[in-house]
């Protein structure tokens, strides 16, 4: 697999990072200031954005499907469960999750903070974002009380992404009183090719 992974730091990038160190998979990358929205990113993803993986002279963005790629061509690492089994269907059921219900606040509230130009930010909502992250947070919290992964009881891709979400909650200050979730990201910055911020 011939893969260049076009990057920014710990942004939703260090999922595709991990995942490609997690996978053992050698890969080039492109990471330089005002990359994003370059031309030569933008030929690639039509929003200009962060990341995009080209796979096999392939591009492919959004880093969940990256990921989910990646896992999946390469079988032998044993990064995600089978298509078709009930892990699998957990897989898409926690992912779909982290980025609708919990992600989705996060970056409504960052699109209003430092994305948009400032004439163009709506404010109003940051409350409401918070509630709703920590809504979705404790409802996660609950069910890594009582296992330590989300899949197959195992580590798993589902962990890279969901635990991104999971770090970019706990940097807002939005995990407090959730040990289950501190505890899930203790276990994941103890992997050596851990990706996350950890500041």
């Amino acid at each position: 697999m011939d893969v260049t992974l076009y990057e920014s730091g710990t942004s939703r990038s260090s999922r595709c990072r991990w995942t490609l160190l997690e996978a053992g998979i050698t890969f080039n990358s492109v990471a330089r200031p005002n990359l994003s929205k370059s031309d030569k990113v933008k030929i690639l993803h039509p929003l200009g954005k962060l990341p995009v993986a080209v796979i096999d002279n392939e591009a492919l963005f959004e880093s969940a499907a990256i990921c989910t790629y990646l896992a999946d061509h390469t079988p032998d690492v044993d990064l995600i469960a089978a298509p078709g089994s009930w892990g699998r269907a957990l897989h898409d059921q926690w992912t779909s999750f982290a980025l609708t219900e919990m992600e989705a606040w996060l970056w409504n509230t960052a699109v209003n903070k430092f994305v948009l130009p400032t004439e163009q930010r709506i404010e109003a909502g940051f409350e409401q974002n918070a509630m709703m992250y920590r809504r979705a947070a404790s409802m996660l919290n609950d069910v890594l009380l009582h296992q330590d992964y989300l899949v197959e009881e195992r580590f798993t891709v589902t962990d890279i992404i969901v635990g991104w979400t999971v770090n970019w909650g706990r940097r807002q200050g939005l995990l407090e009183g959730l040990s289950g979730l501190s505890a899930y990201l203790d276990r994941l910055f103890e992997r050596p090719h851990c990706a996350f911020a950890k500041d």
